[in-house]
């Protein structure tokens, strides 16, 4: 399969963070090809130490509502992001927008959250994650619910235009 670049280009500039999702289960062949996305993310050193746990039980969906990670209640699968050590937090961020990326490939919506207060270390308990790891960042994924009111904007008027974002040689 052959994508042109403006398409390619097209896509990126189009994903968009998906909140509220429909009770509609994501199929299994859908998900695994996110996580093949994920599994295939840079990192350093090709350490590859961001691990996924896909919850899909309700009940522990909804705790992470509770510890601040409001998608995960609507979502059909949220994928709980574990990584090794504090150190590799670029290679956390990688996978996060590589497996929202698959899922925007794949038709699905998606969107990064993070779990706050004691929500990281209740997970862990939870899940049976060592202790040592780091459980804090999810993306839940789902299909997008249209009819959910939106969210207002935090800062109006879309994007800066390229000249206000991007510094060439200097600032």
């Amino acid at each position: 399969m052959s994508v042109s670049a403006q398409d390619l280009v097209s896509f990126l500039r189009g994903l968009r963070a998906a909140k509220d999702y429909t009770s509609e289960n994501v199929d299994q062949q859908a998900l695994e090809s996110i996580l093949e996305v994920g599994r295939w993310s840079a990192s350093g050193s090709n350490r590859q130490s961001t691990e996924v746990v896909v919850v899909k039980d309700a009940d522990l969906k909804q705790k992470m509502v509770e510890w601040g990670a409001r998608p995960a209640g609507t979502a059909a699968v949220v994928l709980l992001l574990v990584v090794q050590d504090d150190g590799s937090a670029l290679d956390e961020g990688r996978m996060a927008e590589r497996l929202c990326l698959g899922a925007s490939a794949v038709g699905l919506g998606s969107t990064v959250a993070t779990l706050k207060n004691e929500g990281p270390d209740e997970i862990k308990k939870a899940l049976g994650i060592p202790a040592e790891h780091r459980a804090r960042t999810i993306v839940s994924i789902g299909h997008p619910d249209r009819s959910a009111p939106k969210q207002p904007a935090r800062s109006p008027g879309g994007r800066k235009p390229l000249s206000e974002y991007a510094h060439y040689d200097r600032f």
